[in-house]
């Protein structure tokens, strides 16, 4: 299911909930969803997964983001935790959408002022 950003706002307290940066590391530290946890899209889906259950558990709930809607890779870290039987929704708007709404971010970028 793909959530909008204010359906991500009202679950990101929620408790047993995890939001989940796909970006690259350098990325995530530039600027994220405040809260969020990073954990990069590798090329091997099942890897991913694998980390992903590892670092935060099987019974949590995710929701996983990218950087703007119109890029794939959201949508296939979604699918690859389904396909693990993890609870996932996509939010497709991404970082890009989430900032320019002007919603809770934190990052390197803030503190240097350039977002």
């Amino acid at each position: 299911m793909a959530l909008n950003k204010e359906q991500v706002f009202k679950k990101i307290t929620e408790e047993g909930v995890v939001v989940l940066n796909i970006l690259p590391k350098e990325a995530f530290k530039k600027i994220h969803i405040k809260g969020s946890a990073s954990l990069p899209l590798t090329a091997d889906t099942a890897d991913f997964c694998k980390e992903a259950v590892a670092k935060f558990g099987k019974d949590k709930s995710f929701i996983v983001y990218g950087e703007r809607f119109g890029l794939l890779d959201s949508y296939m870290a979604t699918r690859a935790l389904i396909a693990e039987g993890v609870h996932v929704e996509n939010y497709p708007g991404g970082i890009r959408e989430w900032h320019k709404a002007g919603m809770p971010v934190e990052g390197t970028e803030l503190e240097r002022g350039m977002a």
